[in-house]
């Protein structure tokens, strides 16, 4: 959830910035080097943050997966401690 909204986050500040600054990008003669470059950067960190997400999906167990048993193994510890 929270890639997810920093992913919209992002797009929404290039979107507010661009905005903001479309008439200094018109005067300089770079509007369309900025929708390029703002283009790519928003793909490139969308597509990361997806691939970030898939690979999370299929390491979930590998990475939760030795602290549960070790978590687990504390808890019966301390009751049979008791």
């Amino acid at each position: 959830m929270a890639a997810t909204v920093a992913v919209v986050a992002v797009w929404a500040t290039y979107a507010f910035v661009f905005w903001r600054m479309r008439g200094q990008f018109d005067h300089s003669g770079v509007m369309l080097l900025m929708l390029v470059a703002a283009g790519l950067v928003l793909l490139l960190n969308t597509a990361a943050v997806v691939a970030l997400i898939k690979h999370y999906r299929e390491d979930k167990a590998a990475i939760y997966g030795t602290d549960l048993y070790y978590l687990d193994r504390i808890a019966a510890e301390r009751r049979l401690a008791r």
